[in-house]
């Protein structure tokens, strides 16, 4: 397993939350949405310019930027069907 921020995590692959580092009213609105340490995160896809992205999380579909997303750090574990 792997920790990268999830700006930086592939498409396709999934994490564990680790922590967010970020001033504290933008974690508590994070919080609110389910970004908490423990939750598993699935990165499902990229604007076509590539920011936002849409992570999965809790069976709920959120939208983040890469500005908000840099901050967040995830044990990533490898994408399904990966190393085949």
């Amino acid at each position: 397993m792997e920790f990268t921020d999830l700006s930086r995590a592939k498409v396709g692959s999934m994490g564990v939350v680790d922590h967010i580092d970020l001033p504290e009213d933008v974690c508590h609105y994070l919080a609110h949405l389910g970004f908490l340490p423990g939750t598993t995160i699935e990165v499902l896809r990229s604007a076509p310019a590539g920011d936002p992205r849409v992570y999965r999380l809790d069976g709920v579909e959120v939208g983040l930027r890469s500005d908000t997303a840099r901050h967040i750090y995830l044990k990533v574990a490898e994408p399904v069907g990966a190393g085949r």
